[in-house]
């Protein structure tokens, strides 16, 4: 898996941490004890945001917020969205800057921070355009997902969306939904904004068969299911002891 940028300088996806809260409270039985879920929080790659923006009521903008309101009739009178410029990454007025070279190379291709959708009943969501492009091997395809176990305060919600991004030739732009009056979204440059997870073309369409409780394969799993439950009850935390992935594992808790 790989990235092209299309500016000089970007934030780039990093691997997912299966760390959901800096300070886990004390004591048995909290999240972080959890092997499915910090794995499935350590799956694939964090997407930070490419810049700091934000929607919010006008007084609430931050200093050096460029405020600005959404081109299409419908949007919320009430609030507006702001950006903020960032001269390091190539980022002023809502527009990344792309140097001659690519664009030589890709033709005229002005690449906003953020866009909207040109319906009237859409503005409830915003595009967040993300400044390079994503090649996966042949049949891996990304889903991309919000933060995985790390819901947000403010409401604000990704779109879920699936890229063949083995021949998909065009930057991604994530679709955020916005919370309702009156919350309001401040987001940091570099803050974990989505989460990719490659996923085999191969594997989109699933098959699921229900085995007759008499037949072999389905007396093997109960018979597993009877060796696990034993073993749980010897030792509550079995199934990170037995499992055979060492994905998503923190440290075991000081005794």
């Amino acid at each position: 898996m790989a990235v092209v940028g299309l500016v000089a300088r970007f934030l780039p996806p990093g691997p997912a941490s299966p760390r959901t809260r800096d300070r886990p409270p004390p004591g048995y039985g909290v999240r972080e004890q959890c092997l499915p879920f910090t794995a499935a929080a350590a799956l694939g790659l964090a997407i930070p945001s490419p810049f700091a923006w934000g929607f919010c009521h006008p007084a609430e903008v931050p200093p050096g917020g460029r405020a600005f309101r959404s081109p299409v009739a419908g949007g919320c009178p009430e609030r507006m969205f702001y950006i903020r410029d960032d001269s390091a990454l190539g980022f002023a007025r809502n527009a990344f800057a792309i140097p001659h070279e690519i664009q030589a190379r890709i033709g005229p291709a002005p690449m906003p921070g953020l866009s909207f959708f040109d319906r009237a009943d859409q503005q409830d969501q915003v595009k967040l355009h993300l400044p390079y492009v994503w090649r996966t091997a042949v049949g891996v395809n990304l889903l991309f997902l919000a933060p995985l176990n790390r819901p947000r305060p403010d409401g604000l919600t990704l779109v879920a969306g699936l890229v063949e991004s083995d021949w998909y030739p065009n930057p991604v732009n994530l679709v955020l939904t916005l919370p309702p009056t009156p919350g309001a979204v401040h987001v940091a440059a570099g803050e974990t904004i989505a989460q990719a997870v490659p996923v085999p073309a191969a594997l989109r369409e699933s098959r699921l068969d229900s085995l007759e409780p008499h037949r072999r394969e389905a007396l093997n799993l109960l018979d597993d299911m009877r060796g696990w439950r034993e073993a749980h009850d010897r030792d509550r935390s079995a199934y990170k002891r037995l499992s055979r992935s060492r994905h998503g594992r923190l440290p075991e808790p000081a005794a």
